[in-house]
């Protein structure tokens, strides 16, 4: 399968990503773009002005979306599940967030330029979420992390464009309360779950 694990900076994506592998089928993780990235210092900055400044920018996401779907091939190949950290949607709903965030839209635009190329597409993605307040005290431990991306409302219109994703089926887990080892306890249970067939086709925990 692929797994897609989802959400704001500082929500606990690479952290969830670790401690599920050893429970999958020898999975091979495939890195945020930032670290996919040959060269993330060529990457656009986080926050453009106009639409199509925006579409621009995914369109260089794509880029290095080009190289993971590469990875994720070989993986699936090979008979193993692949952990995408981070996923297409991560793009749309960051199109989505600074386009409400700066007066513009460009969703059906940036929609359309993702899905008509070939991309890595999770079967199941959990959409990790966590207060405003907490994400921010985490943030300022990371050195040089742009502001944007604790930003109370940045992480609202990211986290609503989760309710209509491309992905087929997404779980959402607070991150707010309780240990690592409780989260990925909780998001196994969904994992074998929708493997065995119990999942709806969207689901919101």
């Amino acid at each position: 399968m692929i797994l897609g694990i989802e959400g704001v900076s500082c929500v606990g994506k690479t952290t969830l990503a670790a401690m599920l592998a050893p429970h999958l089928d020898q999975p091979t993780v495939i890195p945020c773009y930032f670290h996919a990235s040959p060269d993330p210092t060529r990457l656009p900055t986080p926050e453009p002005f106009t639409a199509d400044h925006q579409l621009a920018n995914i369109a260089q996401f794509l880029d290095v979306e080009d190289l993971r779907l590469s990875r994720a091939r070989q993986a699936a190949a090979e008979g193993r599940d692949v952990i995408l950290d981070r996923t297409v949607d991560t793009l749309l709903a960051h199109a989505h967030a600074v386009g409400r965030m700066n007066g513009f839209d460009c969703d059906d635009q940036a929609q359309h330029t993702v899905t008509s190329k070939a991309v890595a597409m999770p079967d199941l993605t959990i959409m990790l979420t966590a207060d405003p307040d907490v994400l921010a005290r985490r943030a300022r431990l990371r050195k040089g992390m742009p502001t944007i991306f604790y930003d109370r409302h940045f992480s609202e219109h990211f986290n609503a464009y989760f309710d209509h994703p491309l992905a087929p089926a997404v779980v959402r887990l607070d991150t707010t309360t309780g240990s690592p080892e409780e989260l990925a306890a909780r998001a196994l249970d969904h994992i074998r779950r929708h493997q065995a067939g119990e999942h709806p086709q969207r689901e919101a925990s």
